[in-house]
């Protein structure tokens, strides 16, 4: 081979090489806006799932923002402006993250507020329970104190009639002797 027909030889790989690589972006970027396109459905997916976690419609001016920026990643892909739908979905996922943890912490916040509700029932049932305690154990002091006080007059502080009953004896202490 002589080296007019090497250089010819270089000179159509490298121009073969140049036309594979100048086709394969093309290829490429039809691949990337199908890409593109799938990330932003399922992005908009999540959205609506996003909305159904959100119980307590605590995240709503988010989610909004949400869908128009996936709109705007929509328009762009049309444009062919990959780059930067590339940014906007970027910023979606984030956005779809604190959405989340905005969803978090309301359903946290909220099941807070029904603790410290149920814990000050409790503490002021303990607070009427110790409240009746107190009040029983004054009652118990003066229903005690009462008879040393002043002696009051009931059925078994009434004189009792004399027994008429022989088995009884006169004496203190005296048995009754049993007979055979």
């Amino acid at each position: 081979m002589t080296a007019r027909s090497r250089r010819t030889l270089h000179f159509i790989a490298a121009a073969a090489a140049c036309a594979a690589l100048g086709a394969g972006p093309r290829v490429v970027l039809a691949g990337e806006e199908d890409d593109l396109q799938r990330e932003i459905d399922t992005q908009r997916v999540s959205v609506a799932d996003l909305e159904r976690l959100d119980e307590l419609k605590a995240t709503g001016d988010e989610i909004t923002l949400l869908r128009s920026w996936l709109d705007e990643a929509w328009n762009l892909r049309s444009k062919h402006e990959y780059d930067q739908v590339r940014e906007v979905l970027e910023r979606t996922r984030k956005q779809a993250d604190l959405i989340r943890a905005k969803i978090t912490a309301s359903k946290l916040r909220a099941q807070a507020t029904s603790r410290e509700a149920s814990l000050a029932d409790v503490r002021a049932r303990i607070a009427r329970t110790k409240k009746a305690l107190v009040d029983a154990a004054k009652r118990k002091k003066a229903l005690e104190s009462a008879p040393l006080d002043k002696p009051a007059a009931g059925p078994a502080d009434k004189p009792m009639a004399p027994s008429t009953d022989k088995s009884k004896s006169a004496a203190p202490g005296a048995e009754k002797a049993v007979g055979p």
